[in-house]
């Protein structure tokens, strides 16, 4: 993934939080948890994605371009984490716990000039996947 690509998964957690997720929270908590554990893993995915280019550039010796590339990059680990703890909870999200995460985000993101996802519904069922993924990886150890 390039700077490319991490901005346009960028553009992607901006239209589900500042648009999607703001309809959603009085008519369909089960789906607004959905799309906000899909921005959640889109999160992870960015951060992932820029420790490993700034790796490469570490190996390259460009020590100074990879701490500026982890440095730009190092609050989506949080922002994350944040976004999977409120998608997974029981409780139901509101408009105070999504203005906490946009503003970890970044205070400055903006509502996409055109959607490109047309139909949020899509992704119904995305929480209790992701549960289920990480019931599977945390196996007892055995001894």
């Amino acid at each position: 993934m390039a700077i490319k690509e991490r901005n346009q998964q960028l553009r992607i957690v901006a239209e589900i939080l500042l648009v999607h997720l703001p309809d959603l929270l009085d008519k369909d908590q089960g789906l607004a948890h959905d799309l906000l554990s899909v921005a959640g893993k889109a999160l992870l995915d960015i951060h992932e994605d820029a420790e490993q280019s700034a790796k490469a550039w570490d190996k390259r010796a460009y020590h100074v371009r990879a701490d500026e590339l982890r440095r730009d990059w190092d609050w989506a680990l949080g922002a994350g984490n944040y976004a999977l703890g409120l998608a997974l909870r029981s409780e139901p999200l509101t408009q105070v716990s999504l203005k906490k995460l946009h503003i970890v985000i970044r205070p400055d993101l903006e509502r996409p000039a055109r959607r490109q996802i047309q139909d949020p519904t899509r992704f119904r069922g995305a929480a209790q996947a992701l549960k289920l993924q990480r019931a599977r990886e945390r196996k007892p150890i055995r001894g």
